[in-house]
């Protein structure tokens, strides 16, 4: 009798486990690209591109006021795949987390050196949880800073400069 409770009750919590796993699985929260501007979100940052002349270029990307993204959860380069999928959305080629040293005036600055022509498709992603000071855990914001123009300015500018 006692054996037969005891298998019930591992039974039970097996079971428990299993639909605990699975819920975990299937709860995944929701991310958005933030259709308001630079200004409007009062962020304050800086995105300089190095062309060295050898197809790579170095971004530096300089953050000095989080705005009303504040806190940000991560600043992310992003390189989205070159052709679409058949729903219209990308798989990315690469993403990876900047790590933002603190600078002495409170700024925080992220490197990275790649190619040029990954540069060139790439973003820059400033994620949070957090607008206005509200935080909600299940939607993910991102504030997208395409790369583009200034890594084809750096490419312009290093070709008159040689």
């Amino acid at each position: 009798m006692r054996t037969t409770r005891v298998r019930q009750g591992f039974g039970l919590l097996f079971g428990l486990a299993i639909c605990l796993g699975l819920a975990g699985d299937l709860a995944y929260g929701i991310g958005f690209v933030l259709s308001e501007t630079r200004e409007q979100l009062k962020l304050d940052y800086t995105v300089e591109a190095t062309d060295h002349g050898t197809d790579r270029v170095t971004v530096v990307f300089t953050l000095v006021d989080e705005g009303r993204l504040k806190p940000l959860d991560e600043v992310r380069l992003v390189i989205p795949a070159e052709k679409k999928n058949s729903d219209g959305s990308y798989w990315m080629d690469l993403t990876v987390a900047l790590e933002m040293r603190p600078q002495p005036d409170g700024s925080r600055v992220g490197r990275i050196h790649l190619r040029r022509d990954w540069a060139a498709r790439g973003e820059i992603h400033l994620d949070t949880h957090t607008l206005d000071g509200k935080l909600d855990p299940l939607t993910r914001l991102h504030h997208v800073i395409p790369l583009k123009e200034t890594v084809t300015n750096a490419a312009k500018a290093s070709r008159t400069s040689n």
